[in-house]
């Protein structure tokens, strides 16, 4: 496996398809995101470093678009979870 590749089986089980779409997309970004620093810190060209900076940004506004609505989603889905105290009335 290379580093851009990533196992399309998640690390933890999501509680929503939307969730685990965005966690997809970090997970397969993040890879690209390290490949891409790992490229931009063996080349020395000019024209070469331009494009790969220029990946890189893309690279990062990728992670922020799925950044927020997966941080979004996860937090839904706690405010969903009982609370400590439900918990140990229902016991």
């Amino acid at each position: 496996m290379t580093v851009a590749e990533t196992n399309k089986s998640s690390l933890i089980s999501s509680s929503s398809s939307t969730l685990d779409f965005h966690l997809s997309e970090l997970e397969e970004e993040c890879a690209r995101f390290v490949a891409l620093v790992n490229a931009l810190r063996s080349t020395w060209n000019s024209e070469t470093r331009d494009t790969i900076e220029g990946d890189l940004y893309a690279s990062l506004i990728h992670l922020k678009y799925h950044t927020q609505p997966a941080l979004k989603e996860w937090d839904r889905l706690t405010d969903e979870m009982p609370d400590d105290n439900e918990e140990a009335s229902i016991e």
